[in-house]
């Protein structure tokens, strides 16, 4: 009998503390103020450490806590580098579990970068590179659909980050165009028209450190990158 009991004693414990644990319990649209979301990120971060989840799950909750923040210092004006830390901690468990995030990171969000609506992510072609100890940094995502929701969604993403289309990517599609070049890094210059590449940088620029871009080649593949230089 003290065998069943300590077994249902067991039991009820494990019940408790999943329930405590459960992603549920954060709900991010109650979520009013700094303070709140601050306490939700550091909760979330306390149950990393013993415990992880549905991986899915976890980074969808990662997400919607990163938008809330985003809107937040957007409104006034200044970053909590409290929270943005609590977000690298967070980022750096699941790269020590070699976790991709199929995600923006927190700097390419708080440019107004955004992700496509009705695409498909490729988790095969999107991937996410760390090197020297976080120095750079580089999120490609890959996004499948048809060619013509493929361009709206990749205008409406360069409107939004305040991306323009390049200018070296249009000179060579003007080249193409009259038959002046055959060959641009593997590219299929045939179809090189119905190409879009949008940038915040051009190909020599060295004075920025976020670097955004969004293209659609001409099968509809929609392909986000961001990358980030740190020079401290």
């Amino acid at each position: 009998m003290k065998k069943y009991l300590l077994l249902i004693l067991l039991a009820s414990f494990v019940f408790l503390w999943c329930a405590k644990n459960d992603l549920s319990t954060i709900d991010v649209t109650t979520i009013t103020d700094l303070p709140g979301l601050q306490n939700a990120v550091t909760q979330l971060s306390a149950w990393l450490n013993e415990w992880m989840a549905s991986t899915e799950a976890i980074q969808n909750l990662v997400e919607q806590l990163q938008l809330k923040y985003v809107d937040f210092i957007a409104t006034i004006g200044d970053a909590d580098q409290t929270i943005e830390d609590q977000f690298a901690l967070i980022q750096d468990m699941f790269d020590k579990q070699s976790i991709t995030s199929y995600t923006l990171p927190l700097r390419a969000k708080k440019l107004w970068m955004t992700l496509p609506q009705w695409m498909n992510l490729d988790k095969t072609l999107s991937q996410r590179t760390t090197l020297h100890d976080s120095w750079y940094n580089s999120t490609v995502l890959v996004y499948t659909w048809d060619y013509a929701t493929a361009m709206q969604q990749a205008q409406v993403i360069a409107e939004k980050a305040h991306l323009s289309v390049s200018k070296n990517f249009e000179q060579a599609q003007a080249l193409a165009k009259i038959g002046n070049i055959a060959y641009i890094s593997g590219l299929d210059i045939g179809n090189l028209s119905k190409w879009i590449v949008y940038i915040n940088h051009e190909l020599l620029d060295t004075n920025i450190d976020n670097l955004l871009s969004v293209s659609v080649d001409q099968n509809g593949i929609l392909t986000i990158e961001t990358t980030n230089y740190k020079t401290n």
